[in-house]
């Protein structure tokens, strides 16, 4: 146990918190969990953080001092927005109480079959929990954090339905200086949410976490716990998403009450994700920030292509005339007709385009997507940045590159709106003439510094083009 003087500053003393609680008065409890009951009250010590949550330990539920000195540890050494923050704890007269700062809409759990939130909202739910994972993953110095017990209780949901990872009194550091981080230890955890290789082995890896973030993923998405307790005889959710996976019906486990607004291309990024975090072999499960990315992908599809603002620059197709209209806001820039785009009588090669840093963007955590017909890409999300530097690599396989061209389109992201900062159109028969660029590109009253790379590729390409497969898929239309 490290020592505990280095935490002197965060005590606090028990009257005050008996005096925030009216003497743990039963209108100020709001629930109990693994660790004990939970009060909300208010500290005038704590700026900022005037309503706090206490939790009290009850050591009849399992958990005692080694749990309850573990969670100030951890919570000390890792702070992120999307990691519920400790703002002190109390063991005077053998009470041992955390306190956190207040987070009103409580846990996700509560919500998965609460038609209030809509698929994009729920998106947002899990991009934010997934970024909390991620940054417990990431190693610090010769270790990482493994929480050991995510689910959809332990994802606090602040004012704005910001997710919050909450409950570490079963975590533990593990190395990070192997490709795969793994210790031996007794298996703890949730029932349903639990590690199967975990269970069995007692090797506890980072990607034990990523199995029971998958989890997660799949109550959000189908609106219901992983296990019914209410219902014995009704399956398991995870059984059934993986009968449902194999025969190609997922559509018919999402909850059903948002089933009809998500977007083909959302649920298929979405579930694709999702079922890889369950895959029994723990190399075949993704890292965490493969899942942000993913699940930012998700978002992506489901806000812009069903955006009717940002349909012009994402959705390039035009049924009605079997014409491919590349536009932003409305310029169009070019027509393709569909057949002489499906003929690849051009040579094709590999466009690799960096997204380097911007300057002076005039909003809030901006971020970039790049399109190429309809091979949509995003940068990360930077926050709070007006300067980001993204250092970002991203490679579009093209068929006919002569007449294409790349849209940038630079974005300012927040929970409630998304704002666009600018746009630019490049066209990719200056870089394979060049071979190579790197310009500044003027975005609004901003800049962004993007390097080009053309390499071009002898072999023939055979496969549709993505945009047709996309136009075969969504309209029905048989293109050769």
């Amino acid at each position: 146990m490290a020592d505990m003087k280095q935490f002197e500053h965060l005590k606090i003393q028990l009257e005050a918190i008996k005096l925030a609680t009216n003497d743990f008065a039963e209108e100020s409890y709001i629930g109990r969990g693994g660790f004990g009951k939970v009060y909300m009250g208010k500290l005038a010590s704590f700026d900022g953080h005037p309503m706090v949550a206490l939790k009290c330990l009850d050591r009849r539920f399992g958990q005692g001092d080694p749990e309850f000195w573990k969670e100030i540890m951890m919570l000390s050494l890792y702070k992120h927005e999307n990691i519920v923050s400790l703002l002190g704890f109390c063991d005077d007269s053998d009470e041992k109480i955390l306190v956190y700062e207040y987070v009103p809409n409580k846990s996700l759990d509560r919500y998965l079959n609460n038609d209030n939130i809509r698929w994009i909202g729920r998106l947002k739910i899990c991009i934010g929990a997934a970024r909390g994972l991620a940054y417990l993953h990431t190693a610090v110095g010769s270790q990482r954090l493994l929480h050991r017990d995510i689910k959809s209780s332990n994802i606090l949901l602040d004012e704005v339905w910001n997710a919050k990872i909450s409950d570490f009194g079963l975590s533990k550091f593990g190395p990070a200086n192997q490709i795969y981080t793994f210790q031996y230890s007794h298996p703890v955890g949730t029932q349903g949410y639990f590690d199967p290789l975990y269970a069995e082995t007692g090797l506890l890896t980072k990607e034990s976490d990523v199995y029971s973030f998958g989890v997660v993923l799949f109550e959000v998405l189908c609106g219901r716990l992983c296990i019914d307790k209410e219902n014995t005889k009704h399956p398991s959710l995870i059984r059934l998403v993986r009968q449902s996976y194999e025969e190609n019906t997922i559509n018919e486990i999402v909850y059903d009450k948002i089933k009809d607004e998500i977007n083909p291309k959302s649920l298929q990024e979405f579930v694709k994700i999702a079922y890889q975090c369950l895959k029994m072999e723990r190399k075949e499960r993704p890292l965490m920030s493969d899942i942000v990315g993913a699940l930012e992908s998700a978002l992506l599809y489901q806000e812009h292509i069903d955006d009717q603002d940002a349909k012009s620059y994402l959705l390039p197709i035009l049924p009605s005339e079997l014409e491919v209209s590349e536009s932003v806001h409305g310029k169009a820039t070019r027509l393709i007709d569909v057949e002489e785009y499906a003929s690849g009588s051009e040579g094709g090669g590999l466009l690799v385009v960096t997204i380097h840093e911007g300057n002076d963007l005039k909003g809030k955590h901006p971020f970039v997507i790049l399109r190429v017909g309809h091979d949509i890409r995003r940068t990360t999300t930077m926050k709070n940045n007006q300067n980001p530097v993204w250092k970002e690599t991203f490679k579009f396989t093209l068929e006919k590159p002569a007449k294409t061209i790349l849209h940038l389109v630079v974005c300012s992201d927040s929970w409630s709106k998304k704002d666009i900062l600018g746009d630019v159109d490049i066209s990719l028969a200056d870089v394979i003439k060049e071979k190579q660029m790197s310009n500044i590109y003027n975005i609004g009253n901003g800049r962004i510094h993007v390097e080009l790379q053309w390499e071009s590729s002898t072999l023939p390409l055979k496969t549709k083009p993505k945009l047709l497969q996309f136009m075969s898929s969504v309209y029905n239309l048989t293109v050769s």
